[in-house]
């Protein structure tokens, strides 16, 4: 996913905002369910790898899109790809790593 923001953030700041948004929209137990957890982020290319349940992924989108704070600072999220792997989606957006 991409972060879209003037700003940098720490990977923790950012997780915590991701985390924060799915508790929010649906409670501790929808946000129990997804098992979320950040596998790539690099801050300087704005640019998240997040794995995510299956039967969880729909929620998570919703969620990522009301994201718009992360601290005091404005931020906008960006799904770029979805891939029932992680070696899939590092082949689908490698050239954002390189």
């Amino acid at each position: 996913m991409e972060v879209d923001s003037a700003e940098t953030f720490e990977s923790k700041d950012f997780m915590n905002a991701v985390w924060s948004a799915v508790t929010k929209l649906y409670g501790e137990h929808g946000a129990s369910q997804t098992g979320l957890s950040l596998i790539h982020y690099e801050p300087e290319r704005k640019f998240a790898l997040v794995r995510v349940a299956c039967v969880a992924c729909d929620m998570v989108r919703a969620a990522l899109a009301t994201m718009t704070r992360i601290g005091d600072k404005p931020v906008t999220v960006h799904v770029i790809a979805v891939s029932g792997t992680i070696k899939a989606v590092y082949k689908n957006v490698g050239q954002m790593l390189a």
